[in-house]
């Protein structure tokens, strides 16, 4: 456990458990990855769909390209499609807010912070399909099915770190 002294009180404070801190750390690097990715696919086809960007952008190409790969793949692609897929975006930005303030209570210990966390990652997994289906994973993210499985993994370890919140002495 890390402890830490109030300047005021001079009392020490217990934050959180190795297991706990690193769980934290590797949490703050997936939301920034999350919140990154979300956010750039919604400005990217909020662009897009307004014709925002100039002639002989890279990133027009970029879009054009993908969009194209994903009306291949069953995705909706005209301009109320895109509209939609921008908007599942955005609430999937929104959606990683609710899952760093949970993080951030676990790392204070306070067990409310795992229901939090757990609840809204569950949504960040089944948002999107119930916007665009099974297919989204496969389409929109790096790792496809992958990022499923790293979500759930990351809920069942810090479910194993619940013991761990809110004790009183340090596990020997």
């Amino acid at each position: 456990m890390v402890k830490q002294v109030d300047s005021r009180s001079g009392k020490k404070n217990k934050i959180a458990f190795r297991p706990i801190i690193i769980l934290s750390i590797l949490s703050m690097i997936g939301f920034v990855i999350c919140a990154v990715s979300d956010l750039s696919y919604y400005i990217g086809v909020e662009t897009y769909i307004i014709d925002g960007f100039e002639d002989g952008n890279p990133a027009k190409e970029l879009y054009e390209h993908n969009i194209e790969q994903w009306g291949n793949k069953g995705v909706d692609v005209s301009l109320g499609g895109l509209k939609l897929v921008r908007q599942l975006f955005l609430i999937l930005g929104i959606m990683n807010v609710p899952v760093l303030l949970g993080v951030a209570l676990m790392f204070y210990r306070v067990k409310i912070g795992f229901k939090i966390y757990a609840v809204c990652q569950l949504a960040y997994i089944l948002i999107p399909i119930y916007f665009l289906g099974f297919g989204f994973y496969p389409i929109f993210r790096v790792l496809g099915y992958g990022d499923l499985l790293i979500m759930i993994l990351f809920v069942i370890m810090w479910g194993i770190q619940r013991k761990n919140m809110d004790r009183k002495t340090t596990p020997k």
